[in-house]
């Protein structure tokens, strides 16, 4: 509920604070620029301490005051050093989650334990967007525009902390282990789509300790996949550095009416993962993500289009839901498709391996998309910086076409 209160805030707020549009960039990357070593960090310390508890505290704890600190931020200094800091911190509880539901629960019910946590979080995240909506909307209108907005931040640094006060009574330290490296389990699982990079779990990360029998290498047509990937995340993320001012300055939209443009996203998605399994099975997950990715890069420009057209905000709100209903349809495919195919093209005993180079890749694109996204919005405008995130997406759908490598057998199903 905290991340989903105040995802869409970030960029709005760094926006108020007189940020422009490649400060929002900078801003979104941020986040990603601290998190991606620092799940390796947190991930290696927890498998070689053999603790869970202490560092999902650190993540609950210091998602909290990262919260409380960017309430109080008076500069874009200070809010920089906030996002750089949640990224660090909050980190630590991403490589735990899934390994300590794993570690509490017999193997069969791995995958269906491994579902609830998705479930939860998933319901937990369009709760926090809902309640963003009523708190901008009804529940500060004592407050100037700015006020609700750091009074949002408090309400996200409170949740916060109340999940660290729960995982600290509830919580036991696990008296049975397991080893990341050695579970060939794939999380099919839905995954919210963030703005920044900073999944609620994260089973897999690129591990730096040596293992016997790991080879060196991915193996080329994984490695061309992956640059497939990272074309396509620096697309998306390109996209998402600008689109909340974007919507804010072209469409007209509060703050509120932004998150609800969210909400329509993540609710399409959740919706269309029971479909999507389905889907790949019959076309395969290739094509699919394929089709997935060109249809996001129709998708981006239609909201431009839509906004040079003459209707009143109205008609544009209930049109920009459906837009964004349509992006997070195409999320539900690129994640399960995406899972699916690393792991058919991952090497014999090098699946753990693969999936970490899978998620280090979206991380890295989620580097340089709001980077490129941003400073684009800012130096050419509007439609050349929609224009860049399109190139990349298109780029990449035609990378994962052109490799079309054969997939191997199909992954037992989940």
């Amino acid at each position: 509920m905290a991340g989903g209160a105040t995802s869409a805030l970030i960029p709005l707020f760094a926006h108020a604070l007189g940020g422009g549009l490649a400060e929002v960039g900078i801003i979104a990357a941020a986040t990603s620029i601290a998190s991606v070593p620092a799940f390796i960090l947190w991930g290696v310390l927890s498998d070689r301490l053999g603790r869970r508890k202490p560092f999902l505290l650190l993540g609950f704890g210091g998602t909290a005051a990262c919260f409380a600190a960017m309430a109080w931020a008076a500069s874009m200094p200070a809010f920089y050093l906030a996002n750089l800091l949640i990224g660090f911190l909050a980190s630590a509880g991403g490589p735990v989650g899934a390994v300590l539901v794993m570690e509490t629960s017999d193997r069969k019910q791995w995958p269906s334990r491994l579902a609830l946590l998705s479930r939860v979080g998933g319901i937990g995240w369009v709760a926090g967007l809902s309640l963003g909506v009523a708190w901008l909307a009804v529940g500060s209108v004592p407050l100037t525009e700015m006020g609700a907005m750091r009074s949002l931040f408090v309400v996200g640094a409170v949740l916060s902390g109340v999940a660290g006060v729960l995982g600290a009574v509830w919580l036991r330290e696990p008296a049975v282990k397991v080893e990341r490296r050695d579970v060939a389990l794939v999380d099919f699982h839905p995954r919210i789509e963030r703005v920044k990079f900073l999944p609620m779990r994260l089973l897999y990360f690129i591990d730096p300790r040596p293992r016997p029998g790991r080879s060196a290498r991915l193996p080329r047509p994984l490695r061309v996949y992956l640059g497939s990937v990272f074309l396509l995340f620096t697309g998306f993320t390109a996209f998402y550095a600008f689109f909340p001012i974007f919507l804010k300055e072209a469409y007209g939209f509060g703050s509120a009416d932004i998150f609800a443009v969210y909400i329509a996203s993540h609710v399409a998605s959740a919706v269309a993962y029971g479909s999507v399994a389905r889907w790949i099975a019959s076309r395969g997950s290739r094509p699919m993500q394929v089709y997935a990715s060109l249809a996001r890069g129709a998708l981006f420009p239609s909201f431009l289009a839509l906004a040079i057209l003459p209707f009143p905000v109205l008609v544009r709100f209930p049109l920009a839901l459906v837009l964004h209903a349509g992006i997070g349809l195409c999320w539900a495919v690129l994640n399960v498709a995406g899972n699916t195919l690393v792991s058919k093209l991952a090497p014999e005993r090098g699946r753990a391996e693969a999936l970490g180079a899978y998620n280090a890749t979206q991380g890295v694109g989620s580097i340089a998309g709001p980077l490129l996204g941003g400073f684009a919005a800012q130096s050419l405008g509007y439609p050349s910086a929609f224009g860049l995130a399109v190139a990349f997406v298109v780029g990449g759908a035609i990378v994962l076409r052109l490799d079309a490598q054969p997939e191997g057998a199909s992954p037992r199903s989940h």
